[in-house]
């Protein structure tokens, strides 16, 4: 028997996490992607992985149970037996990354979504669906354009070397590269990657793009502006309707409590045209203004957002604050 499919429900190479937590705060970056340091409370990314794990299965099966099957990852499936069982997928996973002390938690979690929610937001189109794009030039207009899954090469990822790319539609990107002369990184794309947690089509043939948040408690009211304002949606939107066109019907989201009383929402994300429309602007500043802080400055040096409100938040201090009071010496106090 052909063994059945664990879905990779990871994060994706070039994400919005990695440029996100440098524009929230460039110091904070460095702790995490250039000195290595863990930051995220290991328990909360944990469940968080495992949830995400558990929603991919059950809505890769209800995707690939309707005649026109469902992607997921790279390529389409129309047989749901090919997928392992959400609950047996999460035991595999955690097999592997650790999390076992969580698993009857989150079991628990998904049996209260499933009870609230036994059938799909409609056709489910895509799950854990891989979207690459870069800055440059395309039919005579500047932005972040999606790029053709032809460009993908076996890893996945693109050749950041080459200057013209394949568009989504068929057109042409010439590339705009890094353009900081002495970084390693120079004259290469600059690309900015998602993974689509599912994509779905309404009954009137509009296509909504899904994102799953597993949270202690979930407050709608409080959520949404916060993650209208978080760039990875404004990707999401861009790429989204480079991906569907007229038919794309905006992001939704997946609120799901993983404690009594076990809430679920699914609102609709706030659209945010006015920064949307310069976004690839902000990217392009943002990659340049960290790779020269990559040439110019001590890792333990780099500017500090020094803000009350962004170093301490409405979840209490950020887990870095004793890194910024004391330097190296507080390594020991994580």
């Amino acid at each position: 028997m052909t063994d059945k499919i664990l879905i990779d429900a990871g994060r994706s190479a070039s994400g919005w996490s990695r440029i996100g937590n440098f524009f929230k705060c460039p110091q904070l970056f460095s702790y995490g992607e250039r000195l290595g340091i863990s930051l995220i409370p290991a328990d909360a990314l944990t469940r968080g992985s495992m949830g995400h794990i558990m929603q991919a299965h059950q809505h890769a099966i209800w995707g690939a149970q309707d005649d026109q099957g469902v992607w997921v990852d790279d390529k389409h499936y129309t047989d749901p037996e090919v997928f392992l069982d959400p609950e047996v997928a999460v035991e595999m996973y955690c097999d592997v990354n650790g999390g076992h002390e969580h698993l009857e938690r989150m079991n628990e979690t998904f049996r209260r979504y499933l009870s609230k929610f036994p059938e799909p937001p409609g056709r489910v189109v895509a799950v854990e669906y891989p979207v690459t794009a870069v800055l440059g030039n395309k039919s005579g207009e500047w932005g972040l354009w999606v790029v053709s899954l032809d460009e993908l090469q076996d890893n996945g990822q693109i050749d950041r070397e080459q200057m013209t790319l394949k568009a989504w539609d068929g057109s042409i990107i010439n590339v705009t590269p890094l353009g900081l002369h002495g970084h390693p990184e120079a004259g290469k794309a600059i690309v900015l990657t998602r993974r689509l947690d599912m994509v779905s089509q309404d009954r009137a043939g509009r296509i909504h793009i899904w994102d799953h948040k597993h949270q202690a408690r979930v407050e709608t009211s409080r959520s949404l502006d916060a993650y209208a304002i978080d760039g990875g949606f404004a990707a999401f939107r861009i790429m989204g309707r480079q991906l569907y066109g007229n038919a794309f019907g905006g992001v939704a989201l997946n609120l799901i409590q993983t404690q009594d009383p076990w809430r679920v929402a699914r609102p609709a994300v706030p659209a945010t045209p006015h920064r949307d429309a310069h976004f690839a602007q902000m990217l392009w500043r943002a990659e340049h203004a960290l790779a020269r802080l990559d040439l110019d400055e001590d890792l333990w040096n780099w500017p500090k957002a020094q803000s009350e409100t962004v170093c301490v938040g409405r979840y209490g201090s950020c887990a870095a604050i004793k890194l910024c009071f004391y330097g190296e010496a507080a390594q020991d106090l994580l």
